[in-house]
């Protein structure tokens, strides 16, 4: 079944809603059970690739801290006006500020940033875009109507939007290609001091500000391209935007002061290679010192690592519900049976994906950092003992002091 609406109102954010697609379709009991023992393979795909990525992350995280903590005891803070033949190699700390006397251009309209670090042009098109809602119905005897809601809404975005995969492609086509995009460019000299800081370095600054394009007529616009609020517009009439249409922003990173933290080699600083083979690169925007810069490198890492284990213990999740769908499904031919064995299937998987995800984890610290983990196991261990021997030698010493021992098991 398929039905199709017309909707003209307007929506926030420069958006219209044209018209919506509704469609209707119904899976039958066989089908959905079918489905649900093929995704058992995916779903055991799922649950062991995220334990792989458990046990890889920590060892990531624990070779990152290693390579924090040698690199804390190597680092040395120097001057910038100034490279001596003696750090040559070292691992330093340099602060400042990063300057250039370039001037970045935009070689399509013309615009121009002097004394800049970074140069960046936001292009938008403005384009069909396609929202799709769903939702689903379970029926007796094990069906299951899913009823598929798409919007069509015009909208500014930087990347093209393929409408060839819209559900609804017709009367809805956005160009292929954009005649302006987004880029970026970069001073090809900035220093910090006496040293030079490479484009690598360089892009990782990002402070960026807007920067309004000039009021003065520019000569040197392309055809169709005329000046429009901080900006440019590529289209007939900004009042009212066609598909196709295409505004450019501007933004600079102007010089700022920095904090890096990395080898230096040549009137340069490169990456610094520790022992375990890990890299130190730190650069942070602000004067710091260097413990402040290794305390904040180690608070990502931190962070990172959280991250993963979050994401993996979520895909640990699905995969384990994908391996227990059939229950579901087969539980479905009594709608309030299914909901039932939903709710279980969802309970098991998470306690399996935690209490599984934790063991992963464990053995890695076991595999790659043995000492620490001996240690950790070692004291959780005497914790976990406390109460049993608290327990025993309360039991032994009942009889003769019951007062006493109720004191000590409390």
């Amino acid at each position: 079944l398929r039905l199709r609406v017309k909707n003209n109102s307007k929506m926030a954010d420069e958006e219209e809603v044209f018209d919506e697609v509704t469609e209707e379709t119904t899976e039958g009991y066989g089908s959905r059970l079918s489905n649900s023992f093929s995704g058992i393979c995916f779903g055991l795909l799922l649950f062991f690739g995220s334990g792989v990525t458990l046990f890889w992350n920590e060892g990531v995280a624990a070779k990152r801290y290693v390579a924090l903590k040698q690199g804390s005891k190597l680092a040395m803070e120097v001057k910038n006006n100034v490279v001596l033949p003696e750090n040559e190699g070292k691992l330093v700390v340099i602060s400042g500020t990063a300057t250039t006397e370039d001037t970045l251009i935009d070689p399509d309209f013309g615009f121009q940033s002097s004394k800049t670090l970074q140069l960046r042009r936001v292009a938008e098109m403005y384009q069909w875009s396609e929202k799709k809602n769903t939702k689903t119905e379970k029926k007796t005897g094990g069906s299951k109507t899913t009823i598929t809601t798409y919007s069509y809404n015009k909208k500014w975005s930087p990347v093209v939007i393929n409408s060839d995969k819209f559900q609804e492609s017709y009367g809805h086509d956005n160009p292929d290609v954009m005649k302006y995009e987004s880029s970026t460019w970069t001073a090809a000299k900035v220093t910090l001091g006496a040293f030079n800081l490479p484009s690598s370095e360089v892009s990782r600054i990002n402070t960026w500000t807007n920067k309004p394009v000039p009021d003065s007529n520019n000569t040197a616009l392309p055809s169709g391209v005329k000046p429009y609020g901080t900006g440019y517009y590529f289209g007939e009439n900004p009042s009212s935007p066609q598909v196709g249409d295409i505004k450019i922003t501007y933004s600079v990173v102007l010089p700022t002061d920095i904090t890096v933290v990395a080898q230096q080699k040549e009137g340069t600083i490169v990456p610094f290679v520790t022992k375990n083979g890990g890299s130190i690169d730190l650069l942070k925007t602000g004067i710091y010192g260097k413990e402040l810069m290794f305390s904040a490198a180690n608070k990502e890492n931190k962070i990172a690592t959280w991250a993963i284990r979050v994401i993996g213990i979520l895909a640990m999740y699905f995969g384990m519900s994908l391996i227990l769908d059939p229950i579901v499904v087969l539980s479905d031919v009594l709608p309030f049976l299914g909901n039932i064995a939903e709710i279980g299937v969802s309970l098991i998987s998470w306690v399996v994906a935690i209490i599984t995800s934790f063991v992963v984890i464990a053995v890695a610290w076991v595999f790659y950092r043995p000492i620490v983990a001996i240690v950790l196991f070692a004291v959780s261990g005497a914790v976990l003992a406390v109460p049993f021997f608290l327990k025993k030698k309360g039991s032994k010493t009942a009889s003769e002091d019951p007062t006493e021992s109720t004191q000590l098991l409390a």
